[in-house]
């Protein structure tokens, strides 16, 4: 009896310690579902292994370990099914969090509308902002989106302090230097248990998007542009995932080639295949391949367009296909060839490219990685059209590219399915 409950307590300690390592217990971290699978996940297998090596210290502990580890599972299910329902039911808006934001710039103010104008976010969120600090004189007692200037950064702490605030939010830009002053605050808060956290990681993790601010008539990056390089690992298994899609996919590729020609026979004659340059990785060409869904010659005028839904140059049976992504599947032979990822920003032909460009300078960021049949743009946004849009595609594009992993392609690969279920193509 003894020993049965020195285990049970070895496995509740273990399980502890682990748990507020990988943040487990962090209620700001509720809604975040992938974050709490990932550390459950591994806050499990790690207290499995440390139990296993116990015996080798302590042979008082009972030979079968079964009931331990029936134990961790029921504790991972448990965990996530409560997790799950606190964030579906629980978190706004009993628990909001009370902010100050440091920086009334363009950052600050655009952090600030989205956290409380966007409904969305902040009904997942509960945001409460009490202020801006700043040590611009001149912006003192303003007030943007009904938020007010309050003070300066001599009185940050004492603000934080009085108003028993959860978070400050810097948006000041990085290339900006801190006065030391302000650094002094904010070891302080750092201190005494306040988070401290930038502007850009609570803007990008909220929208899944690159925050962006229009001057002078041209688009620009609010803060500067930084790619993470994948390791090895992430190159090799996202290669052998495109690989193994494409393998895949060549069954309902080849099955379909007779259905699309025929039709196309009775409806709108001319090639099967649709072959176009595109603009790859690093700014290379290459030729991509889909089904014919136009007229033949619909750009007989020369002129470059994006279609757009009810264009008149799509074939019935085009219109099918597009909407179903049917016309995407000879891509895969793309695929096959390194020319594209199966997640990636969507290829954009080369007068586009260029086109764009003159507004939004940053737009060939978007071709740091190969180009993909499906990304984070497409299951995040509609079909676009306009400047305005091509650019809230692109900070999406640039969002996936900072922050691409194997846990958010899948997460795409997943999201894409509904679209293509629904027929939501164009």
């Amino acid at each position: 009896m003894l020993d049965n409950a020195l285990w049970a307590l070895v496995i509740v300690v273990l399980w502890y310690f682990y748990a507020s390592v990988f943040d487990l217990y962090k209620l700001s971290l509720v809604d975040k579902q992938g974050d709490i699978l990932k550390n459950t996940i591994i806050t499990a297998t790690l207290t499995g292994i440390t139990y296993l090596f116990i015996p080798f210290f302590s042979p008082t502990l009972p030979l079968s370990r079964l009931p331990a580890f029936l134990l961790i599972i029921t504790m991972v299910i448990s965990l996530l099914g409560w997790r799950l329902l606190y964030a579906a039911l629980f978190k706004h808006p009993i628990l909001p969090v009370r902010a100050i934001v440091v920086g009334a710039g363009y950052t600050g103010r655009e952090l600030v509308k989205t956290l409380l104008h966007d409904e969305q976010i902040y009904h997942r969120t509960a945001y409460q902002i009490f202020g801006f600090i700043d040590d611009d004189t001149h912006k003192l007692q303003k007030e943007y989106d009904g938020v007010k200037v309050l003070s300066g950064s001599d009185k940050l702490v004492r603000y934080v302090n009085r108003l028993h605030l959860d978070e400050v939010i810097l948006a000041i830009p990085e290339h900006e230097i801190l006065f030391p002053e302000m650094q002094m605050a904010l070891i302080r808060l750092e201190e005494q248990g306040t988070r401290v956290r930038f502007a850009y990681d609570i803007y990008e993790q909220l929208t899944g998007r690159v925050m962006v601010k229009f001057k002078n008539g041209q688009y620009f990056l609010a803060n500067p542009y930084s790619i993470n390089q994948k390791k090895s690992f992430y190159r090799v298994a996202n290669r052998m995932l495109n690989i193994v899609w494409g393998v895949l996919a060549c069954l309902p590729f080849v099955l379909l080639i007779p259905l699309v020609w025929a039709i196309n026979l009775f409806s709108s004659r001319g090639p099967l295949f649709y072959s176009q340059e595109r603009v790859g990785q690093n700014g290379k060409g290459f030729r991509i391949l889909k089904f014919r869904t136009m007229i033949v010659d619909a750009e007989k005028d020369g002129t470059a367009r994006f279609a757009s839904a009810g264009d008149d140059r799509i074939t019935p049976a085009g219109r099918f296909l597009r909407k179903a992504r049917l016309d995407e599947l000879p891509q895969f032979v793309n695929i096959l060839k390194g020319d594209m990822n199966l997640i990636g920003p969507r290829p954009e032909r080369q007068v586009f490219v260029d086109e764009l460009s003159h507004t939004i300078p940053f737009f060939r960021l978007r071709n740091l990685v190969k180009p993909g049949l499906t990304g984070w743009a497409q299951v995040r946004h509609h079909y676009t059209t306009a400047t305005e849009d091509s650019l809230v595609k692109l900070q999406y594009d640039l969002f996936y590219i900072r922050h691409r992993s194997l846990m958010l392609d899948l997460r795409i690969m997943f999201s894409t399915l509904p679209v293509i279920f629904k027929m939501k193509g164009v």
